[in-house]
């Protein structure tokens, strides 16, 4: 049971954090009440409450009619907008934490505090996908776990920079590769004629995963539809070096096919890890 001062210090937690708009607000300027009230949205009865309940916590003064931060409300303030900031982040990435807790490499769940988290929830479907392509322009190499990560919505332009030199590896499910195959034949044989696609099957994968030249992306699909609802993408070395870790490990499982075609993929279905 929480004592009566830990009580008494969340309660000022959560006033102060109820109003760390005004505090945002305030942040390196100063605003008499009527400037205040503009910014906020709010009538003066509600400013004047705000303003005297953080005057009386120490976080904020009136100086010359105008209400700027102190030294403590400077810190708090930048602590508002951090922790609002982390929390956002956190609510995103729970899909893909969620996802994650079934890699077969553990990861540290700070390590993607600062990433970019592109979410389909938001108007915009495509939004994933589209983060994925634009990272895919600006890479030479590609490592990807779960081809369907590669949406047929935009499988002209992958083929197309594989073809043009794009040195690519992936690794997916056999479903997957067979829908590829016989919907895009064409694409497929042109993409192995290349010289730099290599495919390989494994029979489960939790999660898609990406590795670029200088970032790596994670990817959430719908579990009905498969596809990708969330991307989230990051440069942090401790995530870059997770990567390869379980790259490596689903690596060492998978079997390559022999050419992305119905042959290479009937010889690999044929294999023990897969007619069992």
């Amino acid at each position: 049971m929480a004592s009566t001062g830990q009580t008494d210090d969340l309660d000022v937690l959560i006033d102060l954090l109820r109003r760390s708009r005004l505090l945002e607000e305030l942040q390196g300027a100063a605003y008499d009440r009527r400037e205040l009230q503009d910014r906020l949205g709010v009538s003066r009865a509600t400013s004047h409450r705000h303003t005297k309940l953080l005057e009386e916590l120490g976080v904020i003064e009136k100086v010359d009619g105008r209400f700027r931060l102190t030294e403590s409300g400077t810190l708090f303030a930048e602590a508002c907008v951090r922790f609002k900031r982390e929390a956002h982040t956190a609510l995103q990435l729970a899909p893909v934490l969620e996802a994650l807790a079934d890699a077969p490499v553990p990861i540290d769940n700070d390590a993607l505090a600062d990433a970019t988290v592109t979410s389909a929830e938001h108007g915009d479907p495509q939004a994933p996908l589209v983060r994925f392509i634009a990272l895919v322009r600006e890479t030479e190499r590609l490592h990807a776990l779960d081809l369907d990560i590669i949406a047929p919505a935009r499988l002209d332009e992958i083929q197309g920079h594989i073809v043009e030199g794009m040195e690519t590896e992936l690794i997916g499910l056999p479903e997957v590769a067979r829908d590829v195959i016989e919907n895009y034949p064409e694409k497929c044989i042109e993409a192995c004629e290349s010289g730099y696609l290599t495919v390989k099957l494994v029979d489960e994968i939790p999660f898609a995963l990406t590795i670029f030249d200088h970032r790596v992306g994670i990817g959430v699909t719908e579990p009905d539809t498969r596809i990708l609802r969330l991307f989230v993408d990051t440069d942090a070395d401790e995530v870059c070096e997770w990567a390869w870790e379980v790259y490596e490990t689903y690596d060492a499982e998978a079997i390559e096919m022999e050419g992305f075609g119905p042959e290479g993929l009937r010889r690999v279905m044929e294999t023990p890890a897969f007619s069992s």
